[in-house]
């Protein structure tokens, strides 16, 4: 295993993983739990967030930009897309557009994450498509929200 990392970026968290040729080392759940798809291009952020989404019992797959996002989204058809904004090969919007354009895709809630919150940001993200909207850094009480409004409750979910 690599060396551990420390990292502190939501709220008052302080995460250390351990990184090494099979990914981040950390107790996931890999039976019949929602599948989340974290769309983020800078490491450190999916780090977190699938350290934080597995401590909750949810599966997750990576993407690093827009184009693997939508591949990905069509492929597994994932129960929560957690997308950010400045995704590089395919923006955002069109990303969550051409997501949104599959049939079988309509059902899947998609969450912008973004260091910008203004309101034309917002505007556009809706219009786009997304169904919820975190500022980042990303609040882990407002995470739990957005993930209990749009996912089924897991029985055992750890803390």
């Amino acid at each position: 295993m690599g060396a551990p990392r420390t990292l502190l970026y939501m709220k008052s968290y302080a995460i250390t993983v351990w990184t090494g040729s099979q990914g981040v080392a950390c107790a996931g759940h890999p039976h019949a739990s929602p599948l989340v798809l974290v769309a983020e291009d800078h490491e450190d952020t999916r780090l977190l967030l699938r350290y934080v989404l597995e401590r909750r019992g949810y599966r997750v797959v990576e993407a690093e930009d827009g184009e693997e996002a939508v591949r990905q989204a069509a492929a597994l058809a994932p129960d929560l897309i957690l997308m950010d904004v400045g995704l590089p090969r395919t923006d955002r919007l069109s990303a969550t557009r051409r997501i949104r354009g599959r049939d079988e895709s309509h059902v899947i809630p998609v969450v912008f994450l973004t260091g910008r919150a203004y309101p034309a940001d917002r505007e556009a993200a809706f219009a786009a498509g997304c169904d919820d909207y975190l500022v980042k850094p990303v609040d882990i009480d407002q995470l739990d929200c957005v993930l209990e409004k749009h996912l089924k409750p897991q029985e055992g979910r750890a803390h």
